[in-house]
């Protein structure tokens, strides 16, 4: 596999990626992404902040990911297991989907209808998961040769570009084989691999914004969030500091909202413009978010051991 530097974009291609860079100084502007920014958690959420538990148990769940009927699939990290809870098909039943998992982290459902995952155990790698076989294949392992730290959180562009973060959880220095933790992209032909930033101490949590003009990293250890423009297949302008927080993961509404597991036993609302909309109440701190559900308006939490849900006004992005 090439780290080579990715070829000229077509034109079609090259149009598309020129119309989303102008859109995020328009949206950072008007302060939303195709709606009135929330004046609060009222505008968000369908009914008081009260997370109701979906489903417990587990040892800690991770990396919560929609697919196309809304049905959610996550990890049990410790355990090496996906679970889904039948949430788009009607049976909500949450049931066990991957008995052997390889320790994935990350999920994400990529524009073809592939799980592509993050294993950060031993195997360390970014993996393709087939739906119907359920049959594993390797996307990327190593990164000029050497072998990467603890893939840990992903995201899919809708030409199929996978970006994804490195850190170096659970990893001895002598295992540590890369120079640092940084973010990552594959190319849609998985020819490539490349480093598109670094200068975090612990990169976490990724996810593009609804027009993926933005991508969103957060260094948990450096409590801050920062926001890149996406200039390219592969290619991010200079960071701007978008929150002092450093979170697990997140998730994000269709109006552009973001939402943060911060360290505290709460999700906590960004509006596009960094302004704090408010704090989603937790039992306990969460690792990560998404929305599913037919209608893409339930909120879906993990959270240690459990797994939480939040009816919503507003659908994922």
């Amino acid at each position: 596999m090439s780290t080579a530097v990715a070829p000229c974009v077509h034109a079609p291609r090259r149009q598309a990626w020129l119309r989303r860079l102008l859109a995020a100084p328009l949206a950072a502007l008007c302060g939303f992404v195709g709606g009135v920014r929330a004046a609060g958690l009222d505008d968000l959420i369908d009914g008081p902040p009260t997370v109701r538990e979906v489903a417990g148990g587990f040892t800690f769940t991770e990396g919560p990911a929609s697919d196309a009927r809304g049905d959610v699939f996550f990890s049990d990290i410790p355990r090496k297991k996906v679970h889904v809870w039948r949430l788009g098909t009607g049976s909500g039943g949450v049931e066990t989907w991957l008995d052997d998992s390889g320790s994935t982290n990350g999920l994400f459902f990529g524009p073809d209808g592939i799980l592509y995952a993050c294993q950060m155990g031993e195997s360390r790698r970014v993996v393709a998961i087939d739906p119907a076989s359920r049959a594993v294949r390797v996307i990327a392992e190593r990164f000029e040769g050497k072998r990467f730290n603890a893939p840990n959180d992903l995201v899919v562009d809708a030409d199929g570009g996978i970006w994804f973060t490195d850190p170096g959880y659970g990893r001895k220095p002598e295992e540590v084989e890369q120079d640092c933790e940084a973010v990552y992209w594959i190319s849609p032909d998985r020819s490539q691999v490349r480093r598109v930033a670094d200068g975090f101490r612990r990169p976490n949590g990724i996810i593009h914004s609804p027009d993926r003009a933005t991508l969103y990293i957060t260094d948990r250890d450096g409590d801050v969030t920062w926001a890149y423009p996406v200039e390219g297949p592969g290619k991010l302008g200079a960071r701007r500091r978008f929150a002092d927080v450093g979170c697990d993961g997140f998730a994000v509404d269709e109006r552009g909202n973001l939402y943060a597991t911060v360290k505290e036993p709460a999700l906590r609302v960004y509006a596009p413009d960094g302004a704090v909309i408010g704090d989603i109440p937790l039992p306990v701190p969460a690792a990560n978010a998404t929305f599913g559900g037919p209608d893409r308006r339930t909120l879906v939490i993990t959270a240690r051991d459990k797994v939480f849900s939040l009816p919503m006004k507003v659908r994922g992005g």
